[in-house]
């Protein structure tokens, strides 16, 4: 949902490429996918920022598919799951048949981390709903914000799909999609350097 997705990144007052100061960095693996996925947005600047992704075969005027992620350097040493509320707030104001999951509180590498995920039923003034799967990183040099977001037929509530008849096929495939960009999130994203103990970090 880029409406919300740039609200938040608004907190940048601009937005960044690469990792924070010194030698904390966030690590964001490849997508899984037959194809390589496309970058369509790479901005920065002295507070941080935003990256955009969408698959090989879909377009910026019409994908119904994107990976997002965030770096904040303002806010290191902040609670991810703070942060997530907040950016809630924004998605509430901009959908309608909002359920939200979460934030769920971790460790992972020694720094705090918090899940959600959001179902809003229909994003206002367009015809779909959206599904985002987030992961929020404190880290000591920032904090990073990574979302894997689905545009799914509409529907009165968030957590409900309502796909036409004959279309159950889609349904499963949403969801098996959907298992696995949760997979993704929770092993093919984390934070190295700096304080980072993780053990992925010497993959």
């Amino acid at each position: 949902m880029r409406k919300a997705l740039f609200l938040s990144a608004c907190l940048l007052a601009g937005a960044a490429t690469a990792a924070p100061s010194g030698d904390e960095q966030l690590v964001v693996r490849p997508y899984p996918a037959a194809a390589p996925w496309k970058q369509i947005t790479n901005k920065s600047n002295a507070d941080g920022w935003i990256h955009e992704q969408i698959p090989a075969n879909q377009t910026v005027d019409g994908f119904s598919d994107i990976l997002t992620d965030q770096g904040f350097r303002k806010l290191g040493g902040k609670d991810p799951a703070t942060f997530l509320k907040f950016i809630f707030t924004n998605i509430t104001g901009a959908c309608d048949g909002v359920r939200v999951n979460g934030p769920a509180v971790r460790t992972e590498g020694g720094f705090p981390v918090a899940y959600a995920q959001v179902y809003c039923g229909q994003q206002r003034g367009a015809g779909f709903g959206v599904h985002i799967f987030y992961k929020a990183i404190g880290g000591d040099a920032g904090l990073y914000s990574i979302s894997r977001e689905f545009h799914v037929p509409p529907s009165p509530d968030g957590g409900r799909l309502e796909f036409p008849k004959g279309h159950e096929r889609e349904v499963t495939v949403l969801l098996t999609a959907e298992a696995a960009a949760n997979r993704y999130l929770t092993d093919d994203v984390y934070v190295c350097g700096g304080s980072s103990t993780d053990p992925r970090c010497g993959r």
